[in-house]
């Protein structure tokens, strides 16, 4: 499976088998965090058979989650643009898990004490992502018309497939809270300045650039 198919197909998935995380699968999740926190600068570990954070979560929330013993922790130095690497860099990890076989959920509001414990000096935790093996594929989140999020009037190609990869990526509670600009070949993406807001779109910007294709277009603000 490679990153289109693994962006068209995946969805939060809540519910997960018992089946560990181990072997050739575990190396290779492994190799790509290291791999990330390398280009990013970033701090994300995994956390394997560790159930605490989640049944924390699920006494404060009605979303049902089962099997969720194995999450990573979104982390990194404490800067103006670590929500946004978050996005960015966990969804980069989102989408590897799911050519893995592996199931995962954006969690913002579980497991803060598990997250931020043995964090280094200076660093701070995001957000946890639950992942294992599915024992529900989960199911497509709703998507706002195309034309709420950007005008494809005489668009080229790639700013169609960037926008369409955009509305498949996951945002807090399917609020899509987005948008995009187009002048030639400058994108300006718009969103909120809440936590939340920044991480989706990093995640966003991570979809639309793998969709555009990063040598078509430049960022603007």
């Amino acid at each position: 499976m490679d990153f289109d198919q693994a962006i068209q197909e995946r969805h939060s998935v809540r519910l997960y088998t018992e089946q560990k995380i181990e072997g050739d699968v575990l190396s290779a999740l492994q190799n790509e965090i290291a791999r990330i926190n390398e280009e990013s600068g970033l701090s994300i570990r995994l956390v394997l058979n560790e159930p605490k954070a989640f049944g924390r979560f699920l006494m404060k929330t009605v979303v049902k989650f089962k099997n969720a013993v194995n999450y990573l922790v979104v982390s990194g130095p404490d800067s103006d643009s670590l929500n946004l690497d978050a996005g960015y860099y966990g969804e980069q990890l989102v989408l590897f898990a799911q050519t893995l076989g592996l199931g995962t959920c954006w969690a913002m509001m579980a497991g803060k004490k598990e997250a931020d414990r043995d964090l280094p000096a200076g660093h701070k935790s995001v957000i946890l992502i639950s992942i294992g093996y599915p024992e529900d594929p989960g199911s497509p989140h709703k998507s706002k018309p195309i034309s709420e999020i950007a005008d494809l009037t005489d668009a080229p190609d790639w700013y169609v497939k960037g926008v369409e990869y955009a509305l498949l990526a996951p945002t807090g509670v399917n609020k899509q809270g987005f948008k995009f600009e187009r002048d030639g070949d400058k994108v300006r993406m718009i969103y909120g300045s809440s936590t939340l807001a920044q991480i989706d779109a990093g995640i966003v910007k991570y979809h639309f650039e793998y969709g555009a294709g990063k040598d078509n277009f430049v960022w603007v603000e």
